[in-house]
């Protein structure tokens, strides 16, 4: 392999991996400018009129969704999707701003209490 051919090579990956994870993600990143990614986390199930259900069924408001390690956010908005056990990725300017981007759709929603 001549030298040029590997440096393009080694610029190739390193710049594939300088990506952000989220990067991959189909949300409108224009809705959160200003925002900071809090973190990666993946949905487990959601609560809903008390019951707890595997899987990922969207939002709908007041839904609580539960992420692997136990924590949960509440939906404000209504979203409709289906998804097994998606990965999610948590934006927030406060702890009253947030927005959650499943997939290709961003959700308004706010720590679960």
């Amino acid at each position: 392999m001549r030298l040029g051919t590997t440096l393009g090579v080694a610029l190739a990956v390193l710049c594939g991996m300088a990506q952000p994870v989220w990067a991959s993600s189909g949300c409108d990143l224009d809705e959160v400018v200003g925002y900071q990614l809090v973190r990666k986390k993946t949905i487990e199930a959601f609560i809903d009129g008390g019951r707890r259900q595997f899987g990922y069924q969207g939002c709908v408001a007041d839904r609580v969704l539960i992420f692997t390690d136990n924590t949960g956010v509440r939906c404000r908005g209504t979203v409709v999707q289906k998804l097994d056990v998606p990965a999610a990725y948590l934006f927030a300017r406060s702890e009253s701003d947030m927005k959650l981007c499943v997939g290709d759709q961003m959700i308004d929603v706010v720590p679960a209490r």
